[in-house]
């Protein structure tokens, strides 16, 4: 798949920097969500999200397996 065109990218980014007052976009940077993130992530393509997606699976379950070795050994 293709990543989106710049000509839409500058659109996206009009959009998160100067929201129209009311819309959805304006409730998701008033409630906190960091759309920064979002535009970077648009940036990608579908195959490169799913595979950072993968990746930070794997982190998750990396650190979550060496807390529960940390807690076993301490406990032992």
């Amino acid at each position: 798949m293709e990543k989106l065109s710049e000509k839409r990218l500058e659109k996206i980014g009009k959009l998160i920097r100067n929201p129209r007052p009311g819309s959805k976009v304006a409730a998701a940077k008033e409630f906190g969500i960091d759309l920064t993130l979002l535009a970077r992530n648009l940036r990608l393509t579908p195959e490169e999200r799913i595979n950072e997606t993968l990746q930070a699976i794997e982190d998750v379950e990396f650190f979550s397996n060496e807390m529960r070795k940390s807690l076993k050994n301490k406990n032992d």
